[in-house]
């Protein structure tokens, strides 16, 4: 008896799902992990360089001031530095679990220092940061996918002592 044709694609989980295409997850997951660090990128930009209609490094400085946190040199420059380098490495597939799970720190504490502002974004709550933090968890939970570049060096590299590191 011949195969049906369909019979090889993956299926969802659900019972009696039509099957998917094997370009759904790894496009997916590229457009999840692409969206999560290309938002959080730009905002650390704007803290790091100003970019963007950011505060940059003196403005972030006295944001933090303004929470109670740790203000000083070189506190801001390490928290610019982390929210733009998780967002670039997310977004590219680039150490990408750990860059995911660190820009997630990242938004959670934005969460608690916004809760008193209630849950919507437009009027100071954390409905926005916690959305970006549950995709990022997501990110970190569910890998770079094949499309990424943590996919190409594995394939590339994995020979190599010591690689997997930092994946």
């Amino acid at each position: 008896m011949a195969a049906h044709p369909h019979h090889d694609l993956p299926r969802d989980a659900s019972a009696g799902a039509r099957p998917r295409p094997a370009l759904a997850q790894p496009a997916g997951l590229l457009v999840l992990r692409g969206l999560a660090g290309a938002l959080l990128l730009p905002h650390g930009l704007g803290k790091l360089l100003g970019w963007f209609g950011g505060p940059g490094l003196a403005g972030f400085a006295q944001e933090l001031q303004g929470f109670g946190l740790l203000h000083t040199a070189p506190m801001p420059l390490l928290l610019a530095l982390v929210q733009t380098g998780a967002g670039a490495c997310v977004a590219l597939g680039l150490w990408t679990r750990r860059a995911a799970l660190l820009g997630a720190a990242f938004l959670a504490v934005t969460v608690l220092l916004n809760l008193h502002g209630g849950w919507f974004w437009m009027h100071g709550g954390i409905e926005y940061p916690l959305l970006w933090t549950g995709a990022l968890l997501a990110v970190a939970l569910l890998g770079p996918g094949a499309w990424s570049l943590d996919a190409w060096r594995r394939a590339r590299h994995c020979h190599e002592i010591g690689y997997g590191l930092f994946d």
